[in-house]
């Protein structure tokens, strides 16, 4: 399984959502989970494992390349996408709304997410037990982060963190023992009261007075200037205090024991870290196998791009289910554009050797003459699918960022269409671009969920390069053993970047179409490919593309 679809199993299995409430996106470039909403439900932002500097690296920890610390920053991506996910099932932010109204706002949002998270977690526990361990796991990997903390220099801070690190069972002692105990004292006070609230049907009163305890002791120590919190939980802003970079776990199982029995659950059986290990062997030889195939495809893309004005080859940043979301509502225009392009690609050709149909009076005659008893000697007109290959080129520039809905749902169109009007997936590459060029879906690649999560993180910046972009998908396309060759650009047409770029669009559409590639002009909301595009059409939103693409593809298919 990718890793892509094994995070969105989890967040939507485990957070009881799907795609309309629910966005994930994965992305090399966090340090720690963002948990926040786009008006239609909540977004994840979770890190993804990677190498940087000839280490592992997850949530700002780096581990050495090998099989076990592999394992370890395994269970913490996982915890990372189960925490955030319980969140998504059982919390309701809104219901600190009015206790939090005048509250210094960082030493409230301390407070809520303390809370919340014991409570979201507590929730999660009796339906999602097998979570528990990883949550744990990671708890105790944090804590070991943070060996000293009575040498954090700010009273409430130390408070905070110190308290922190007893709610979820992974404090030691100190050298500051009355602190310690009243840290100890008032954990147990909001784990107690978290947990009635877990457990019963009304929840907010309880969870309101947990983190009014919570505000009252962290306050009294003076102003918070951060939130402190477990570098795979979400983020709350910038915080320092789990700062390490390297873990010597050493002898701490007591500590992992703890972590253990604070969610109430002994330590895995050995059956079950074994099964976690193969889990995670497994998925590190795909991703390193993944990424190596990446990279040889973004680097026989740069070669390409070396004569051309564009600063570098990119894949975008996945959003699947942004990507869902605009299939779902493009569902008939998709279906629609689909059967109608299916009629114009199926051609009747006649075949021979039928045993029915019209005869072929050559064949007949011949086999009269050797007075054989064959039969097969009728014609018949069957449906023959013109064999081609596709480079669908689409806008990324700020010049369509006003039509940035519009932009995507076409590409989804245009996904879709190749993917059923062309079997073959070799045959077909889907590309967009503004000052860099970007890898949708290149020739070599199947059409997965990465390739559709990337339609989904299309966004809208920058230059409009487009006769460069046009001249590094050409070369992609003309690379293809096929002899019908497509190139179809959806953009506006309006080419930005360097002097004398439209002169050098006009250049490169007719180098093109020199070449024998047959050119489609999608225009988005605009006329200006029409000067550089025999065949074009101009539409406004994906549900225009039944009519009008079908149009030009049906007077570009006349052309072979």
């Amino acid at each position: 399984m990718r890793l892509l679809d094994y995070a969105w199993n989890i967040v939507t299995s485990v957070g009881g959502r799907d795609h309309k409430t629910l966005r994930l996106i994965l992305d090399e470039r966090l340090t720690n989970p963002i948990l926040t909403s786009d008006g239609q439900g909540m977004v994840i932002k979770a890190p993804r494992p990677t190498t940087r500097e000839g280490f592992y690296t997850l949530h700002g920890l780096f581990f050495d390349q090998d099989e076990k610390s592999w394992a370890s920053m395994w269970h913490m991506f996982k915890a990372s996408l189960y925490h955030t996910a319980v969140h998504a099932a059982y919390s309701d932010f809104r219901a600190y709304a009015r206790w939090a109204k005048g509250k210094d706002i960082v030493g409230a949002t301390y407070s809520v997410a303390l809370v919340e998270d014991l409570h979201a977690t507590m929730k999660a526990a009796k339906a999602w037990s097998g979570i528990m361990g990883d949550i744990a796991y990671s708890n105790y990997i944090s804590a070991l982060r943070l060996p000293r903390p009575d040498k954090i220099d700010e009273p409430a801070l130390r408070f905070a963190s110190k308290l922190l690190l007893a709610a979820w069972g992974v404090s030691r002692k100190t050298g500051s023992p009355e602190e310690d105990k009243a840290v100890a004292e008032l954990a147990q006070k909001v784990k107690t009261r978290t947990r009635a609230a877990a457990q019963s049907k009304e929840e907010t009163g309880a969870l309101v007075e947990a983190a009014q305890d919570v505000y009252s002791a962290v306050m009294k120590k003076g102003r918070l200037e951060e939130v402190p919190y477990m570098p795979f939980t979400e983020a709350h802003g910038e915080c320092g205090v789990f700062d390490s970079k390297l873990v010597e776990e050493g002898d701490t199982s007591g500590l992992l024991t703890s972590a253990y029995t604070a969610l109430r659950m002994n330590g895995p059986s050995p059956e079950e870290e074994k099964l976690s290990s193969m889990e995670a062997a497994e998925f590190r030889h795909d991703l390193t196998q993944e990424q190596q195939r990446l990279d040889r495809i973004a680097q026989e893309y740069e070669e390409i791009i070396a004569t051309t004005r564009l600063d570098g080859v990119e894949f975008p940043r996945g959003d699947l289910a942004s990507y869902l979301r605009v299939k779902s509502t493009l569902a008939e225009p998709i279906k629609n554009i689909r059967d109608q392009l299916r009629q114009v690609k199926n051609v009747l050709d006649e075949t021979s050797g039928h045993e029915s149909g019209q005869i072929d009076t050559q064949e007949a005659m011949q086999v009269i003459a050797s007075e054989s008893k064959r039969t097969d000697v009728f014609l018949r007109e069957e449906p023959i699918t013109k064999n081609e290959a596709w480079a669908i080129l689409v806008d990324a520039s700020k010049s369509v960022a006003s039509f940035s809905q519009q932009v995507k749902g076409i590409t989804t169109c245009l996904a879709e269409v190749a993917k059923e009007l062309i079997p073959t997936q070799s045959q077909w590459g889907l590309y967009a671009f503004n000052n860099t060029f970007q890898i949708i879906k290149d020739f070599r690649e199947e059409y997965t969920n990465e390739s559709r999560a990337r339609v989904g993180g299309i966004v809208q910046r920058n230059y409009t390069l487009l006769p460069d972009a046009m001249s590094t998908a050409y070369k992609a396309l003309a690379a293809q053993p096929i002899d019908t060759k497509i190139m179809v650009v959806a953009s506006d047409g309006f080419a930005t970047g360097y002097e004398g770029i439209e002169k050098q669009l006009l250049s490169t559409a007719e180098s093109i179409s020199k070449s024998g590639i047959l050119l489609m002009g999608v225009g988005i909301d605009s006329h200006a490919l029409e000067q550089y595009f025999q065949v074009n059409c101009v539409i406004n939103s994906p549900y225009q593309m039944m009519k009008s693409f079908v149009r030009s593809y049906l007077e570009l298919s006349s052309l072979f």
